[in-house]
């Protein structure tokens, strides 16, 4: 006859087994304090699975499982017929918990063993699944750090939209008082035109060309006087697009060169690049945070979550990457209308959705790949 002996007589490269008393008694530990904290969930009703063979009711089960829970816990052995009744009774619960399991519970209980709900099945949980505790604290420790990170990113991206916007409407504003002088220097080619001047006379310029007259005789100060109204108001407006240009460069301070040429071009390279890396990785931390508090809510973490989340993080960075690639070819800055925020920042919010909702992208890339191979045939 085979005896199955309970987990103090086991090693330690042989536990967590599906013939591991030891792990079934934890686990179905684990899932009645889970069930029972579910008041819509009846155990007694058999919809999703049969109760263990020989076990009418549902106390039936129970009466049966708490002395053979007691043998194992005490290091005797199990028979088989206890070892078949503890798996049957394993997947009824399973049925009834869907969908988390007995080893997803286990798993988030060690992930938020400090916390209060975690507390009770801390030991079943470590019982059950001795080799999850570092991965569990590993995980546990990731989701702080990129807690912490995730916000250190929202404040950069929200630091750089800041930059692009203030600097887009420097750009804008820049544009336009060269817009102006540009018309005005058109009215004074106009006006000298007009004025049929001399060929040999002094080349002297338009707003130069004035009269002084003393205020009177006992004073030095001299009014300048000019020879149309036109030419007042033309001069007025050209003085006055001067002292907004010198404005406008003063307040090029801090982060912002101080050579207008060179803004346009770092601009680009942060909204077209910087922007959109930050915004894919943060959309796909934020996907992966609240898939964690969610599982967390439903048990349901598993000790795989952790690589498929940094995977996860890599594809967010990957497709923000190239959507930057594909979005700020080319971008003239200078020509943009600056309306909200949002509007000059198309590429970073579409690399926040990409990086926050990856399979949608890679269904694209798919219909993409489909389309590109079925007209090549």
């Amino acid at each position: 006859m085979i005896i199955f002996s309970g987990a103090t007589a086991l090693p330690e490269e042989s536990r967590s087994t599906a013939l591991d008393a030891d792990l079934l008694t934890a686990e179905i530990g684990l899932l009645l304090d889970y069930l029972s904290g579910l008041p819509e969930r009846t155990l007694t009703d058999h919809p999703h699975g049969q109760l263990p063979h020989g076990c009418a009711t549902y106390d039936d089960a129970l009466s049966r499982f708490f002395p053979i829970d007691e043998k194992v816990r005490g290091g005797e052995t199990v028979q088989p017929l206890d070892l078949q009744f503890l798996l049957e009774l394993r997947d009824y619960l399973n049925g009834r918990a869907e969908p988390a399991t007995g080893a997803s519970i286990a798993f988030t209980t060690l992930v938020v063993r400090k916390s209060p709900e975690a507390r009770k099945g801390k030991a079943d949980a470590e019982r059950a699944y001795p080799e999850w505790i570092p991965i569990a604290r590993a995980l546990r420790m990731s989701m702080v750090v990129m807690m912490f990170l995730a916000v250190f990113i929202t404040l950069s991206i929200a630091t750089l939209a800041a930059f692009v916007y203030l600097g887009n409407a420097w750009v804008a504003n820049l544009a336009d008082i060269h817009a102006q002088f540009k018309s005005l220097d058109e009215e004074i080619l106009r006006a000298e035109a007009a004025g049929n001047r001399s060929p040999n006379a002094d080349i002297v310029p338009y707003c130069a060309d004035v009269k002084w007259v003393a205020i009177d005789a006992n004073s030095p100060d001299k009014l300048e006087t000019f020879h149309t109204i036109a030419q007042a108001d033309i001069c007025a407006r050209y003085s006055d697009l001067l002292q907004k240009q010198k404005l406008v460069y003063e307040s090029l301070r801090g982060p912002f060169p101080h050579d207008d040429r060179a803004l346009p071009p770092l601009l680009n390279v942060v909204k077209g690049y910087a922007l959109p890396v930050l915004m894919g990785l943060l959309g796909s931390m934020t996907y992966v945070l609240r898939r964690y508090l969610r599982s967390i809510g439903d048990r349901l973490l598993t000790a795989r979550d952790l690589r498929e989340y940094i995977v996860r993080l890599v594809l967010g960075t990957v497709f923000g990457v190239a959507i930057g690639f594909f979005s700020s070819a080319s971008v003239d800055v200078s020509q943009q209308v600056i309306a909200t925020p949002i509007s000059s920042l198309g590429a970073p919010a579409l690399a926040f959705l990409a990086g926050y909702a990856v399979e949608a992208v890679f269904q694209i890339l798919d219909r993409l790949a489909d389309h590109f191979a079925a007209a090549r045939k």
